[in-house]
């Protein structure tokens, strides 16, 4: 009985470092998101991206000014399981995103996200589309044309709002390929959305 108790708990343990060695897509909560807010972003780029998308919380990057301070500093706590870490912070900058694809790491600046946002629910979709933006752009897409594609350029806060949340049909076989390529595997659809239908 002692025996097959140990290698029930092998096997656990052996599940339990599987599942903690599982590459992801991580959002980096800074504090400058709302908990239940950032949780509606991650379940919809899970969705959409159909890879492991987590959250973690790192409020020790909280507080930095410029975006190549909190780069650096985003640098010491990744994790090698993080193949894209995506940092929603907030920053005295005008710029909403900056990505530097050689660390894997993409800053989403949600402070000017904010401005003129007349619901929470626009600001969740800027800050979700800046999300699936980053996602991409940490992989090494490129903006495309397609006017309904997220990754499309964009000149102010109306056109953001205008263009669609996630990727053409394009984009989404070219991120599922980098994906694949850096270890992410794809996520079962009842998985994904529980309780969709």
């Amino acid at each position: 009985m002692r025996k097959i108790c140990l290698i029930f708990m092998g096997a656990v343990l052996a599940g339990c470092m599987h599942l903690s060695a599982e590459k992801t897509v991580t959002l980096v909560n800074t504090g400058a998101a709302d908990a239940a807010m950032l949780e509606q972003i991650r379940l919809f780029a899970q969705k959409e991206l159909r890879v492991p998308v987590r959250i973690t919380d790192e409020p020790e990057l909280a507080g930095l000014t410029d975006f190549q301070a909190l780069e650096t500093a985003a640098r010491r706590t990744r994790q090698a399981r993080d193949a894209a870490y995506i940092v929603v912070a907030k920053l005295d900058a005008a710029s909403h995103l900056e990505v530097f694809e050689q660390s894997g790491i993409a800053i989403v600046n949600a402070q000017p996200l904010s401005q003129g946002a007349a619901s929470e629910e626009i600001y969740r979709k800027r800050v979700q589309r800046m999300v699936m933006r980053a996602a991409a752009f940490v992989f090494g897409l490129e903006p495309t044309p397609d006017p309904y594609c997220v990754t499309r350029d964009y000149r102010s806060l109306e056109d953001l709002d205008r263009m669609g949340n996630n990727y053409s049909p394009p984009w989404q076989a070219r991120y599922a390929e980098e994906a694949a390529k850096r270890g992410l595997e794809p996520v079962a659809a009842a998985v994904q959305f529980p309780g969709a239908r």
